[in-house]
């Protein structure tokens, strides 16, 4: 059997290089998040890792996305070049802007760049009962992201703290910072202990075989064409396909299902922009980095 930190390192070392409509009830138990309530400055959330699924080499899945701003909120768009490896509206933009070759095409294009992002199941200790959670972020490259705090953590313990018998708890401390917005201070380690005293709830967090596509949906083609040429996708039920919501008349609300959105709005986790985590955060032990390139979104 592999080494699973030797895994993640040699994970973390090459992350340095470089459908048709189908309604999907999304569940806020199934989204570990680390933004703070309004008129809350500072917290510290506790969760474990869980170890690495079947045929999984590490616990860190990676998948790419495009991050979108839709109808006033931050979104992240699995990539159906990525994932799919079919016709993708964000990079044909992309590629499209760049073959113009102008500075400000070549500018404007950055806006539709993929990303990698890893997401990974957790234990929230806060709320043991909703069970296992799918915590997502995005690759840093300035390498002061969410993974590299966490990889800082792999390379100072020297083990997999995702074991399930002699792993660790991650203690994630957040606060606001000088714009008011709330960022990942540091992430410590804390002692070495089983993922539950409870085994038969420990097995039953192991047993967990979903994925992040079971949590995050993949939208489809006409859906992402819609939001690349800044519409908002509603769902037509008589002509049974994807349209701009502003081409519908308003005597045809009854036509329209964007139910399958309705919980990836910041109105839903009960914050608003200012309230979530962003990536400008520290090392396992405390430091003061630089700044992500990227506002946050939701994490789902």
């Amino acid at each position: 059997m592999s080494n699973p930190l030797d895994a993640i390192l040699n994970q973390y070392k090459e992350a340095g290089s470089n459908s048709n409509f189908q309604a999907k009830t999304y569940d806020l138990s199934n989204y570990f998040s680390t933004y703070l309530p309004e008129g809350v400055t500072e917290g510290t959330k506790t969760i474990r890792i869980l170890p690495a699924a079947e045929g999984q080499a590490t616990p860190f899945v990676e998948m790419h996305g495009h991050k979108y701003k839709l109808d006033g909120q931050w979104k992240t768009f699995p990539c159906l070049d990525k994932e799919e490896g079919k016709d993708c509206p964000f990079c044909e933009t992309r590629n499209a802007l760049r073959a113009e070759g102008t500075e400000e095409s070549k500018e404007l294009a950055k806006k539709f760049n993929v990303r990698k992002f890893y997401v990974v199941k957790v234990i929230d200790r806060d709320k043991e009962n909703e069970g296992v959670k799918f915590w997502r972020f995005a690759d840093n490259w300035q390498k002061t992201g969410t993974f590299d705090k966490i990889v800082g953590i792999y390379k100072a313990v020297k083990h997999d703290i995702a074991d399930e018998n002699e792993g660790r708890d991650l203690q994630i401390n957040i606060a606001r910072n000088s714009n008011g917005s709330p960022v990942v201070q540091s992430i410590i380690q804390l002692d070495k202990s089983p993922l539950s005293e409870d085994e038969s709830k420990a097995k039953a967090w192991l047993e967990d075989t979903r994925t992040w596509r079971d949590v995050y949906s993949v939208k489809s083609y006409d859906y992402l064409e819609i939001v690349v040429r800044g519409g908002v996708p509603a769902w037509d039920k008589v002509k049974e396909c994807w349209v701009d919501k502003d081409t519908l008349s308003d005597d045809n609300d009854s036509q329209t299902d964007t139910s399958t959105d309705d919980l990836e709005s910041e109105l839903t986790m009960g914050s608003s922009s200012s309230n979530l985590t962003t990536d400008d955060t520290a090392v396992s032990t405390p430091a003061t980095v630089g700044a992500d390139d990227d506002e946050d979104d939701l994490p789902f």
